[in-house]
């Protein structure tokens, strides 16, 4: 009897944090505010004008997550200074790559560009910059690790 009160308790435990974990919306909302991809993306300076989803990384579609840390990915689609490009090129290892754009951003996204991948310094999070030479575009993608 004792084991099946036990067990009736750690069952109540597992549904109650369970719920404590809301199921993300399955529509990801596109921003515009360039504050926090400026601030996540400091070495492309000034960003002229954004759009940028964040979302939740390694959810499973209409599971519920246990609670704890949670991977996000931050992608962007932005417009910079044109000398914030040729800095990008010049002051880091950048090579052939185009990007994987989520569903949200892929309308903004411009064709027809080939893009460069550069790898920035990690601040705790994984962060890549697609850019193009000659082209004010770019995305930049940054994951928490």
């Amino acid at each position: 009897m004792r084991t099946m009160g036990k067990m009736l308790g750690v069952t109540a435990a597992i549904v109650l944090i369970a719920a404590c974990d809301p199921v993300p919306p399955k529509e990801v909302a596109v921003h515009t505010d360039p504050a926090p991809v400026a601030e996540t993306f400091p070495e492309v300076g000034e960003i002229v004008q954004t759009s940028w989803v964040e979302e939740r990384m390694g959810t499973s579609e209409g599971r519920v997550a246990a609670p704890g840390p949670s991977d996000l990915r931050l992608s962007a689609v932005v417009k910079l200074r044109p000398e914030a490009v040729a800095k990008v090129l010049d002051g880091y290892k950048c090579h052939a790559g185009s990007p994987v754009v989520p569903e949200p951003l892929k309308g903004l996204f411009p064709s027809g560009v080939k893009w460069l991948s550069c790898e920035l310094p990690m601040n705790g999070k994984a962060r890549t910059a697609f850019v193009a030479d000659g082209s004010e575009q770019a995305f930049l993608t940054s994951t928490t690790m």
